[in-house]
């Protein structure tokens, strides 16, 4: 069962945080059940890092300032000033450029700074804007699934949505989005940290990098000469501001969008759909009163997080949970958990499209909320309302989920429809 709870040994835990493994991490909700039971706080000595699972903890860690992304920001004043500059000269160079400009994973005030800069493009007035476009997109997409033999839900309709909004946020030409799904997947499991981490994908991740900041620098060039009416113009059009952005900023900018701005969004809807598909009743309950469908959306977020775990570093000694974190320590934060801790929901382990209040951390909180929620929320709502219209008796054609081999974004690679 789902939410079957058992003892898990020291191996197993370990082998949760490393590579994807189908045994560990196609159900990881027996799991969560167990640290959520019997350690809230747990630390793992082999990382020098702690979990944290309960609903009331992950809240609090993510909105306290005194826990951090940046690693400079964890250490003590004098070892700051102590640290020689970071080396530029090493292969991860193209990537560390892209990483050490993404304002996920900075802290105040340049986090400040480069959230304040982009975030007139998801204002409510901004969405309103964009609707009836996402409609289109996603009425052509639901239609042209028809044609399909055996139409799988992720590759023809759950995975160029996002793509084809974020792209046209951005001013990327149609001819061009295709390339961006290998750089986008490559930059998923970049942020998954050490757990794959071979040869061959340095390789990759070093090359998508290259090939990802060349086409943003084109394109930015392009737009200095014949701006358009795209969110890159937007930014370059305020490079008089004091805190403008500069050039390499901007193309990491574009590259979290399109990497944050579909990968989490695929997700939600497919596994929102897959959640609905595997409860007909709830299914029915939507087709009955697609008033619901906001609430439905809410609720594929919890139920199946797009995004499973976030981590902070302590910047101070932090007791937590009866435990003691040590400033520098990596805090590993369970939003997947969190979403089904039974403290803060009512049967968590059942799926309720009318569940009210839903407030869970699928989008985490504090400075760090997720700046394109209300984006994703809308191609959410759009994407159920196209898939309700089109396919009322829409059922699954697979034996079982193909979940796609990343621990921290939990979505399906394909997903066959009947």
């Amino acid at each position: 069962m789902q939410n079957q709870s058992r003892t898990f040994e020291i191996s197993e835990i370990a082998s949760w945080f490393g590579p994807y493994n189908v045994q560990v991490h196609d159900n990881p909700y027996p799991f969560y059940t167990y640290l959520l039971e019997q350690e809230p706080v747990r630390y793992l000595e082999w990382h020098n890092m702690w979990v944290v699972s309960r609903y009331e903890d992950v809240n609090r860690v993510l909105k306290d300032p005194l826990f951090v992304r940046e690693n400079r920001n964890a250490m003590p004043q004098q070892q700051q000033e102590e640290q020689p500059p970071q080396s530029q000269n090493t292969p991860w160079e193209p990537v560390n450029n892209l990483l050490d400009n993404w304002m996920l994973l900075r802290d105040a005030p340049t986090h400040t700074r480069l959230r304040g800069l982009v975030s007139h493009s998801f204002t409510p007035r901004s969405m309103e804007r964009l609707k009836q476009n996402i409609r289109s997109i996603a009425e052509h997409l639901a239609e042209r699934m028809a044609e399909e033999e055996q139409p799988d839900l992720i590759q023809s309709f759950a995975f160029p949505l996002p793509v084809i909004v974020i792209a046209e946020m951005l001013g990327v030409p149609p001819e061009d989005r295709e390339m961006f799904k290998e750089w986008s997947h490559t930059f998923a499991r970049i942020l998954e940290g050490g757990g794959d981490q071979t040869p061959d994908f340095a390789e990759q991740s070093i090359r998508a990098a290259v090939e990802i900041t060349a086409y943003f620098r084109s394109l930015i060039a392009e737009r200095k000469v014949s701006p358009r009416e795209d969110m890159i113009s937007d930014l370059l059009a305020a490079k008089e501001q004091t805190d403008a952005l500069t050039e390499q900023e901007l193309i990491a900018t574009c590259v979290l969008l399109l990497v944050a701005g579909h990968e989490t969004t695929v997700n939600l809807i497919g596994n929102t759909m897959l959640a609905l598909l595997n409860h007909p009743e709830q299914y029915a309950r939507l087709l009955e009163n697609p008033t619901l469908i906001p609430s439905a959306v809410e609720e594929g977020l919890r139920y199946e997080s797009p995004v499973q775990m976030t981590s902070r570093l302590a910047s101070v000694d932090y007791e937590l949970g009866g435990q003691t974190i040590r400033q520098g320590q990596v805090v590993q934060v369970m939003l997947g958990a969190a979403n089904r801790d039974p403290a803060q929901f009512s049967n968590p382990n059942q799926f309720d499209i009318g569940r009210t209040p839903n407030r869970h951390l699928a989008f985490a909180s504090g400075a760090h909320f997720c700046l394109g929620a209300p984006l994703a929320r809308l191609e959410g709502e759009i994407a159920l309302t196209a898939m309700l219209k089109h396919y009322p008796q829409m059922h699954l054609a697979d034996a079982a989920p193909n979940w796609r081999h990343n621990v921290l974004f939990r979505g399906m690679g394909t997903m066959h429809v009947r």
